[in-house]
């Protein structure tokens, strides 16, 4: 028998017809796919009541395993409501983890070119630039009413697609390598694929780390043009100050379960450079208090400050009168829990849905006083660009967006 030493090429020869996950971390650190899985709690679209209860007792029943899958956005609606106004046309389980009785590491290595896959038919947007441009408007002016001090506004693409979402999955890879990209198939016939660059939570026993991304400038093939980008955004006072509003949300986050005094901000800010874009960042740590679970800690935090805004839960109201559709995934959480108290997550961005044939994925960013609404727009198109190249198609736009003006946008 031969024996797979590539964690892409194990998963694409791996059983179907299961649940399935692979964490890889794209040449940055060991990739691992789990399989052989014991059991599993899967909750529907809308069915976010009592959710974050279910997992603890899961977690609680399977703490000698890994647990492994993924946390939707909406799950926020369990920890505090907000009125909804936004219809669900991608309806994918809210919540979906599996432990797993087999898993197999793999050290760190570059990505291998994908398998041929076929390309997606048209990434359709639904948002026209002038309307999304609209809608940002919209926020900075909730911003000088002093209702809200920055939000993350989003928009989905959609594509109609036919294929193995393993091998795509690995095409992902290879476009747009990622630290904490993620492979989960439900078994039930939806998979997600992601190619996030943001570390949401890390558990270690009572330490505890998040990493906020918060400003963002693509990058160039011209190494000269391409530092000119990234001096740009580490001298922007508008992505300086987004970040820090996030990072201080956190802290108050974390606060709510961390040991008094324990909560810490690493140097600021941090950058990072990606395939397609450069990020700021920023590092906050703190120490757990004594007797908080690891579900406490989600409920401290979901949804992720810095894919909501601040103040957060009016930012979400705000949002839902603002997005076209419910974010499904998007902006939720990928990773593991266990054995033990241990927790690593992705924030859910950059981040691919397969099922029934179709793909969605979304895009947006931070809005604050100080943004352009077409800045913003340009910005939030610079984001998919990775997942164009995998679908090898570029996104469409409703008709106000010129197909020149498209064409010009960098990559």
């Amino acid at each position: 028998m031969t024996v797979v030493t590539e964690p892409l090429a194990a998963l694409l020869a791996a059983d179907r017809g299961g649940p399935i996950a692979l964490l890889h971390g794209c040449g940055q650190g060991p990739s691992r796919l789990f399989t052989a899985p014991l059991a599993e709690l899967t909750l529907a679209a809308g069915e976010w009541a009592g959710a974050l209860a279910r997992l603890d007792a899961f977690l609680a029943a399977h703490r000698d395993r890994p647990v492994v899958g993924w946390l939707g956005y909406d799950l926020g609606l369990d920890v505090e409501a907000w009125p909804l106004r936004l219809a669900d046309d991608f309806p994918v389980p809210v919540l979906h983890v599996a432990a797993y009785g087999e898993v197999r590491e793999f050290a760190a290595g570059a990505v291998p070119p994908p398998p041929p896959v076929a390309a997606a038919r048209e990434l359709r947007g639904h948002v026209a630039r002038t309307d999304y441009e609209r809608r940002v408007a919209a926020v900075i002016e909730h911003i000088r009413a002093g209702e809200v001090f920055q939000a993350n506004l989003t928009q989905p693409f959609t594509a109609e697609w036919q294929g193995d979402p393993r091998a795509l999955f690995w095409r992902l890879c290879s476009a747009s390598p990622a630290p904490f990209s993620a492979y989960i198939d439900d078994g039930r016939g939806t998979a997600v694929l992601s190619s996030s660059p943001e570390e949401f939570l890390h558990r270690d026993g009572k330490h505890v780390r998040t990493r906020p991304i918060k400003g963002t400038r693509p990058r160039h093939p011209e190494p000269e043009q391409d530092r000119r980008l990234l001096a740009e955004l580490l001298a922007s006072t508008k992505d300086q100050a987004e970040l820090a509003m996030i990072v201080d949300l956190l802290r108050n986050d974390l606060g709510k379960v961390a040991a008094t005094g324990t909560v810490a901000v690493g140097p600021f800010p941090e950058h990072e450079s990606f395939a397609q874009v450069h990020h700021l960042f920023a590092t906050v740590t703190a120490e757990l208090a004594a007797g908080a679970t690891t579900v406490d800690l989600l409920r401290a935090t979901l949804p992720g400050g810095s894919i909501t805004g601040c103040p957060k839960l009016r930012c979400m109201a705000l949002l839902e009168e603002l997005e076209v559709a419910r974010r499904g995934v998007y902006t939720g959480a990928i990773g593991w829990f266990g054995p033990g108290d241990r927790m690593h997550l992705n924030i859910a961005i950059r981040t691919l849905v397969h099922r029934d044939g179709r793909l969605r994925c979304n895009a947006g960013g931070g809005v604050t006083a100080l943004s352009d609404p077409h800045a913003e727009w340009r910005e939030s198109l610079d984001k998919i660009a990775g997942l164009e190249r995998a679908l090898q198609v570029k996104a469409t736009m409703p008709d106000d967006t010129p197909e020149r003006e498209r064409q010009e946008l960098p990559r």
